[in-house]
């Protein structure tokens, strides 16, 4: 007997560690009950947020498998870290017509976790879920590559943890576009525009805990080599090239909570390639790209809303845009993310079609006045283009590239962060 409770321990603790896989399996929809309850009680449940908690137990409660011994589902809810889940995920297991029919009392007990998420800290209060905090993973990150060497474009899809910088794991792959832009958004991927076989104005949702795709509202425009980025609820899209060739100069928003489209007003400048940024108090800045003509140093800012339910508000600052400090060097296809308060722009092609190793750093203005100012910092190790800056943990990642070789990845540690190393690419 003791050695089959070691072994259920064993691959309770097997079934934590490779959650995110597990639930992908036939075999997860067959997991009973109290195993289940037992598998995401763990403080340390291999997951990034508790959104994929809660999509796994909608998952599992839809199985037609599980006719009886349901009795302990509020105890399989009330592992649930209630006060971390978004309102996204928590309106859907809301109306959940499985869950409720499992569990008849669900919204009397979600209207009690909703007013618990308040009091979650107190320790006095009594509490109807699990308060103790889950260690999110925060190492793993979601990579997405398009393999143009095929007749066929795919897009592969992997997750690569940076503390075993040398392992990434393919979790699916499916049909891609050329120059398409990707942006994340909660426990989702917006795939959007690019070239099959001319400029798309597609948009396609991956959504990764079940790793399916769907078809989101169209934008207006058709775009490839656009630039997107999220800000708040919504996710910006600007310039790229129409299937004439044409450099675009508009902007538009799109709401995924709603799935739908909205103009925004357009730049003095066209152009294709340019790195693209949000900061978190909805200004978004628009960094170099291609005119056809030239390859710019110019910086324009937008601010925008950061919350779905004033998204009428959304470009009506006049101006809309506004020109800032120019960087230091000319560049497309470069990439950009911000780390603790300063945008961070690498790599790219210049204006002699040289790929570009360079990083250089703004700091935003804290005014309108203001234009910010530009400092040059260490090089990458190797010359990249059309490749991700990805903030993490402090440090800066940078993964990829479309020139050779396109597989590396390095490491780079701000000056101002006590114990990292600028690490050598892998």
């Amino acid at each position: 007997m003791g050695n089959l409770s070691s072994l259920i321990r064993d691959c309770i603790r097997k079934m934590q560690e490779t959650f995110q896989d597990f639930i992908c399996r036939d075999s997860f929809a067959k997991l009973s009950l109290d195993a289940l309850i037992q598998v995401v009680q763990s403080e340390s449940l291999n997951v990034q947020t508790e959104d994929q908690v809660v999509l796994a137990i909608s998952q599992w409660t839809g199985s037609l498998k599980h006719t009886d011994g349901t009795e302990r589902l509020p105890d399989l809810l009330r592992e649930v870290r209630w006060n971390a889940v978004s309102n996204e995920a928590w309106q859907r297991i809301a109306g959940d017509e499985n869950v409720i029919k499992l569990f008849p009392h669900f919204s009397d007990y979600m209207k009690a976790c909703k007013a618990g998420c308040g009091k979650a800290n107190d320790p006095l209060i009594p509490c109807p879920f699990n308060r103790k905090a889950r260690c999110y993973n925060k190492n793993i990150t979601l990579l997405i590559g398009l393999d143009n060497h095929q007749n066929q474009p795919e897009y592969t899809f992997a997750l690569h943890d940076v503390s075993k910088p040398r392992e990434s794991k393919i979790i699916c792959k499916m049909p891609g576009r050329k120059y398409a832009s990707a942006v994340a958004f909660r426990d989702k991927v917006v795939i959007i525009g690019g070239y099959k076989p001319r400029a798309s104005n597609t948009v396609m949702i991956f959504d990764l805990p079940t790793r399916r795709s769907k078809p989101a509202a169209p934008m207006k425009f058709s775009r490839t080599e656009c630039s997107a980025v999220r800000c708040g609820d919504f996710i910006i899209v600007f310039g790229g090239k129409d299937h004439y060739w044409n450099h675009h100069a508009s902007c538009e928003l799109f709401r995924p909570l709603k799935n739908e489209w909205k103009q925004l007003p357009s730049s003095q400048t066209a152009r294709r390639g340019a790195a693209m940024v949000s900061l978190e108090d909805g200004r978004v800045l628009l960094l170099g790209g291609d005119t056809g003509d030239t390859i710019l140093t110019l910086v324009e800012c937008a601010t925008l809303p950061t919350d779905d339910w004033r998204a009428n508000t959304a470009g009506t600052y006049n101006p809309f845009w506004r020109r800032l400090t120019p960087m230091h060097e000319a560049r497309m296809a470069a990439s950009a993310c911000v780390l603790n308060g300063r945008i961070f722009v690498a790599g790219g092609v210049s204006r002699h079609n040289e790929i570009l190793q360079s990083v250089e750093y703004f700091v935003p203005p804290k005014d309108e006045k203001a234009i910010g100012f530009w400092t040059v910092v260490q090089w990458m190790n190797q010359k990249r283009d059309t490749f991700t800056l990805l903030a993490l943990e402090n440090r800066l990642y940078a993964f990829g590239a479309d020139s050779f070789p396109g597989n590396t990845v390095e490491c780079f540690g701000t000056p101002d962060v006590k114990g990292t190393n600028n690490l050598p690419a892998t």
